[in-house]
């Protein structure tokens, strides 16, 4: 394999004008493009995608998960109910109950993540990822995406 020294258009290019560094380099960054005024640059174009893209799809995980929390909050008002009509008594129940609780819990530590991804996506992962990393194990298996589940299984192991 050959090796090249990437400083070597430097050096050659030390002292000479902008037009001639990037006929001599074919730098993106001083193509005929930017001499001749047209400043699009394909990179920006991705990035910008790339940035919607996410944002698009983290505002339907969050509109996805507020059906989700509309739902979780029927079942606990209707699990809340049954348990104090039996006076929470009913193991059945008490479990059904606790486990509508964590779903609640769930739906808004998702929901705030979710929110805060809109505006930075990698912080409202990083807000997800450090709840269930840190108080909900099993959130992981039943929460998140399975295409994610084996970065989650890989700060599991030691």
């Amino acid at each position: 394999m050959a090796i090249y020294d990437i400083f070597e258009h430097v050096e050659k290019c030390m002292g000479q004008d902008d037009r001639v560094i990037s006929r001599q380099t074919g730098s993106p960054i001083y193509s005929g493009m930017t001499l001749n005024g047209n400043n699009e640059n394909p990179e920006n174009k991705s990035r910008f995608f790339s940035s919607f893209a996410a944002r698009l799809f983290f505002f339907m995980l969050l509109i996805a998960d507020l059906f989700w929390g509309v739902y979780a909050t029927v079942l606990f008002v209707f699990s809340l109910t049954l348990n104090l009509i039996f006076l929470f008594r009913c193991s059945f129940l008490r479990r059904f109950y606790s486990r509508r609780y964590l779903a609640m819990k769930r739906v808004f530590v998702c929901a705030i993540a979710l929110f805060v991804a809109l505006f930075c996506p990698a912080l409202g992962t990083m807000f997800a990822c450090s709840y269930f990393l840190m108080y909900d194990k099993k959130g992981v298996e039943e929460v998140v995406p399975s295409v994610l589940q084996d970065q989650f299984r890989e700060f599991f192991t030691p």
